[in-house]
């Protein structure tokens, strides 16, 4: 094959310099012939001609990159020159028909059979169109029945010459074909091949052999002996082999090179049609083998792993672990976002698709992604078998067949640590809260304290009784609850307690969005809600116990006389203003100068307590201006609030006034609310009394913000079902700037 084509390339290099002298020789012969008849010519128009036609041909010989187009171009431009010359100059030359046939010859030599049966087509058209002018192509004075014959010898000629260039181009097109073919194979083929003689030397070897050989071009390791190709004493012994079998052979080698186990499968084979060589490939299945090794030992690994498209769709290959993890079979094409929407929500899904797009991207920092993971702790759910588990994902990107991008994923269960790591946290919160309790307790009045304990167990007591009450409606059940556990917020806080104050504010937020639902409360959040409160009810206990081992150590004082004295409510109530205040950075002063202690031995003093408690706090919550509001008013930057409590002379009711110098009630803003939640008309917006009524309804507050002290409308709405079941009765009077006083008449206890 390589010596068909260096002949082929010798015989073009013949045609181009014949095609040359063929232009020489026609110039020459052309102003010999003129001068010796004394012909009139232009000899510039002569010598014009002669030169375009030279530099003509002289550059489709050289800048022809496909040489098959030169059997057409080069053998016309010659013809063309030579026409003209006839036609154009006066040259009457009896040998056109010859000059035609030897331009035939040239262009049968480029070895293109269809360019060559264009180009006499083309030459007969022009001929018989000379023809047709009259031009003797065949000499002055020739018989038009010799020219014909001429010419009809000429084109039997010419067709000979077409039927040895088909035989001769199909040839050599094949053989070129088959080599070029053949190289090409041995260029890009990534197994190792070799063709041997039988002497068993190299004929022909791919790329991948030589480098095998240390030699970077095949063309290096031509005749080298076979067995010398190979490195290695092991390779030297299994190359051996093959040779003495190598008719029929086909075994596996297993060897190491350069450090690394390799795997190859051998074969070798005679070639065909009398050629005494052989073929022999190596093929390389070391991946093949480290793919069954890593498969083996992914399957024997207690984590998930699984490649995933840029659709998120599991591929095949993936850990059988994996379907144990998650509780499902046969993960091959499901969605990866699927299996996981129970366990997050919407947007979180959402988020989760952005990420790994960026990760698909492989655009962004790698610790960047790692730090941003929405999958670092996933707590998964089985929808199917409501299976609860704990995961962390990680994702790299792999490129794969043909360049295209995968991501990696893999799933570690990490639910035994996260249920220790909450075990533990809960233990320390525990410990923590413990320990804070003791030093809040430590602080608090023992009389105080017990006036504290013996309230809350009426009111958890009171909230046994409303959830057992099966003729009240669940709404009405809540309100009930909800009072009751804002009253023991209320005290709590006012105590210190901060950690119990917190779950009660807590366990008030879910009665609040319980309140807020349009249908009928479901069995199960009421179910719920009875186990949250006995959860708070077991915490109180631990009150009990604290204060038992602080009294054994003889860290309290248990004196100070009676619960039920003048003392313990004051000071409760000064604790409130103070605690109130300061969370809000108020100023206040409390003045009780006129407490009856004949109206709080007599009066429902729990009920009085609980009163008194929401009004100071909202006196100071909604009242009370910040102190350099109260000095843009020409006030003092310290409110007052003042309290008394007095027995009627008839000794049947009980009054009790509490009053501050705040900035009163704002009936335009209580108007608004009002109107918003649809509890006036608009005409009644102006009416003062019933927006005075309207803020002991349950749920109304005009605070922007809710927090521990205020802000979800229940503090006055108890105040309100207080002072009912005890038969009093309740006024308001307020005043823009002068401040708001409350009026409280209560009937002695028989």
């Amino acid at each position: 094959m390589a010596k068909k084509k260096n002949e082929g390339a010798k015989t073009r290099r013949i045609a181009n310099f014949s095609a040359v002298i063929i232009v020489l020789f026609l110039s020459g012969a052309y102003i010999l012939e003129t001068m010796m008849t004394g012909t009139e010519v232009n000899y510039f128009f002569v010598l014009l001609t002669i030169v375009i036609s030279f530099f003509v041909v002289v550059s489709i010989i050289r800048n022809s990159i496909n040489h098959f187009k030169m059997a057409f171009n080069v053998p016309l431009a010659i013809m063309a020159f030579y026409t003209t010359l006839m036609e154009f100059c006066r040259w009457n030359s009896s040998y056109y028909l010859l000059v035609c046939l030897a331009l035939c010859v040239i262009s049968c030599m480029y070895s293109s059979f269809n360019r060559t049966l264009m180009f006499i087509i083309t030459q007969n058209l022009i001929i018989g169109f000379l023809l047709l002018r009259g031009a003797s192509i065949c000499g002055p004075g020739v018989s038009i029945f010799t020219v014909l014959v001429n010419w009809a010898i000429f084109l039997f000629s010419g067709i000979i010459m077409l039927i040895v260039t088909r035989a001769a181009t199909v040839q050599l097109d094949r053989a070129l074909e088959q080599q070029s073919s053949f190289n090409d194979l041995l260029e890009s083929t990534e197994n190792y091949v070799a063709m041997i003689n039988e002497r068993n030397e190299v004929i022909f070897a791919s790329k991948t052999m030589a480098h095998l050989a240390n030699s970077k071009e095949p063309m290096l390791i031509r005749g080298r002996p076979f067995i010398d190709l190979f490195p290695g004493k092991s390779l030297k012994i299994y190359a051996g082999k093959l040779l003495r079998e190598k008719e029929n052979y086909a075994e596996d080698w297993e060897f190491q090179l350069d450090g690394q186990k390799r795997y190859f499968k051998a074969v070798s084979q005679s070639l065909q049609r009398g050629s005494s060589g052989s073929l022999i490939n190596l093929y390389d299945m070391t991946h093949l083998a480290e793919r069954d090794e890593i498969a083996a030992m992914k399957d024997s690994m207690k984590i998930g792993l699984f490649f995933m498209d840029k659709n998120y769709i599991i591929q095949d290959h993936y850990s059988r672990y994996l379907e144990e993890m998650i509780s499902e079979e046969s993960l091959f094409g499901k969605s990866f976002t699927d299996l996981i929407s129970d366990s997050v929500s919407h947007s979180e899904l959402e988020a989760i698709q952005d990420y790994f797009n960026m990760v698909m991207e492989r655009s962004y920092d790698l610790d960047m992604l790692e730090e941003i993971n929405p999958l670092n702790e996933l707590h998964y759910v089985n929808a199917r078998t409501s299976e609860r588990k704990v995961f962390q994902c990680t994702f790299s990107t792999i490129e794969r067949d043909r360049g295209e991008v995968f991501i990696l994923v893999t799933v570690y269960d990490i639910t035994v640590r996260v249920e220790l790591q909450q075990r533990l946290a809960e233990e320390e919160s525990r410990r923590q809260e413990e320990m804070q309790s003791v030093f809040e307790l430590i602080q608090v009045d023992p009389n105080v304290f017990g006036d504290f304990m013996e309230d809350m167990e009426h009111e958890f007591d009171t909230m046994d009784k409303t959830f057992k009450n099966e003729s009240m409606s669940a709404h009405d059940v809540l309100v009930k609850v909800y009072q009751s556990v804002h009253a023991v917020k209320s005290n709590a806080v006012i105590l210190g307690l901060n950690i119990f104050g917190n779950k009660l504010h807590n366990l008030e937020s879910k009665i609040k969005k319980m309140r807020e639902m349009q249908d009928d409360v479901p069995f199960a959040e009421m179910l719920n809600l009875t186990m949250d409160i006995e959860k708070i009810s077991k915490e109180k206990d631990k009150f009990r116990d604290i204060i038992d081992k602080l009294q054994s150590y003889g860290s309290t004082d248990a004196g100070g006389g009676e619960k039920q004295n003048v003392k313990v409510l004051v000071e409760s109530l000064v604790k409130a203003a103070t605690r109130v205040a300061g969370d809000l950075e108020k100023q206040v002063r409390f003045s009780a100068s006129e407490v009856d202690h004949e109206a709080i031995d007599k009066g429902p003093r729990r009920e009085m307590k609980e009163i008194l408690l929401q009004l100071v706090r909202n006196s100071v919550v909604h009242g009370l201006e910040l102190p350099e509001d109260r000095l843009k008013k020409g006030k003092s930057e310290f409110g007052v609030i003042k309290l008394s409590i007095k027995v009627t002379e008839d000794k049947k009711f009980i009054h009790m006034k509490l009053s501050d110098d705040g900035k009163g009630l704002d009936y335009k803003k209580i108007a608004q609310r009002a109107l918003a939640n649809k509890m006036i008309k608009k005409e009644d917006a102006e009416n003062k009394d019933l927006l005075m009524k309207v803020i002991f309804s349950p749920g109304f507050s005009t605070a922007a913000t809710e927090g521990i002290h205020g802000g979800r409308g229940i503090g006055l709405n108890l105040v309100r079902d207080r002072v009912k079941e005890i038969n009093g009765t309740i006024k308001l009077r307020s005043e823009t700037d002068k401040g708001t006083l409350f009026f409280i008449t209560i009937p002695v206890k028989k």
